[in-house]
């Protein structure tokens, strides 16, 4: 799935060399570990679009009437 990786210093030669089986386990590990920190709700501060804020103001406009006897 993945290539070899060489690793090269300043002046060119090889450091290091990651194996494309390596590379596999390091993807697949940060991919379990990053699903696993997903939420459904990725901030506590929702916000109602504009768009709907003013038709649920316009179908239950009824209810902001302050002429109701008590």
């Amino acid at each position: 799935m993945f290539y070899d990786v060489k690793i090269l210093n300043p002046q060119g030669k090889i450091i290091k060399i990651i194996s494309g089986q390596e590379l596999g386990k390091r993807y697949w590990k940060a991919f379990f570990i990053a699903e696993a920190n997903k939420t459904l709700n990725s901030s506590s501060n929702q916000r109602v679009p504009n768009w709907v804020k003013k038709r649920l103001d316009m179908e239950y406009a009824h209810f902001g009437d302050k002429s109701i006897p008590a």
